[in-house]
């Protein structure tokens, strides 16, 4: 599946499931988004802009955002990928709803920049950066302490900064398809976690503080270069589905892997 229509269903899923019944005052609900009218162009949205929810400006060959974005006072989800935007502009500030921004597939996104104009939106909790040649995340990362999907696939981290940590609200980390080598210890303080998507990186060992993600249901380690299963993986108790194929030296140790994790459903 391509990676950008991955990250749409697991926003789809988000819409539809994780803020079903829990809308803010002044925000649609799951349900209601779902069903709201997705407007593709801006001379439209601009001839009714309170009634926008969902814009989607995916593929235009945008080089910036288009003026009069701040007149979308309701605006809920932002859809922007595959796109040539360098920098978000100033205005974004003023759209105090807006919960999901998809920026995959903008290669030359000043993100340091893009950072801080989007920590500013306190009701973001939707953050798209996928396909974006990404060596390395800013510590504002950290900063996004309302944010509950992450999706930084298919780019080139090398690591992630200490500040993930930080993001005690977050329930889908995607890192997927990027040169990850190790992961942080403060990765433990995700204890929101709910999924976890570490496959195809370069991963030979894992910190026994990811034992930590208490909440943790669904975990991708496939294709990986590991080595060994911590055995503090025992104290995942809400662990649903493992993934570990293609790591082949952990092919020999699925009785212990097994016995660790007796309610766990593991893929070989």
């Amino acid at each position: 599946m391509n990676i950008h229509i991955k990250t749409f269903f697991l926003v789809s899923y988000f819409f539809l499931f994780a803020f079903a019944g829990q809308a803010q005052v002044g925000l649609w609900d799951a349900e209601e988004l779902a069903n709201a009218k997705t407007y593709t162009s801006m001379s439209a949205a601009l001839k009714e802009p309170s009634k926008v929810r969902v814009l989607s400006l995916s593929y235009r060959e945008l080089n910036s955002i288009p003026f009069g974005i701040s007149s979308f006072i309701n605006l809920q989800y932002l859809n922007l990928e595959g796109n040539n935007l360098v920098t978000l502009p100033v205005e974004l500030i003023t759209l105090y709803k807006l919960q999901y921004i998809n920026l995959s597939n903008n290669p030359n996104l000043n993100l340091k920049q893009a950072f801080r104009i989007l920590t500013k939106l306190r009701s973001l909790v939707s953050l798209g950066l996928a396909e974006n040649n990404l060596r390395r995340l800013p510590a504002d990362i950290g900063r996004f302490r309302n944010l509950q999907l992450l999706g930084i696939e298919n780019n080139m981290l090398t690591r992630l900064p200490s500040e993930i940590g930080n993001l005690r609200s977050l329930k889908f980390l995607i890192a997927s398809d990027n040169h990850l080598a190790v992961l942080p210890r403060e990765i433990g303080h995700l204890r929101s976690l709910r999924e976890l998507d570490l496959s195809r990186n370069r991963l030979s060992s894992l910190p026994n503080e990811l034992s930590k993600c208490s909440s943790l249901q669904e975990l991708n380690l496939s294709r990986n270069r590991l080595e060994k299963l911590p055995y503090h993986f025992i104290k995942f108790k809400k662990l649903k589905h493992l993934d570990v194929r293609k790591n082949s030296k952990l092919k020999f140790q699925q009785k212990a892997i097994k016995k660790m994790l007796p309610r766990t459903k593991i893929r070989f």
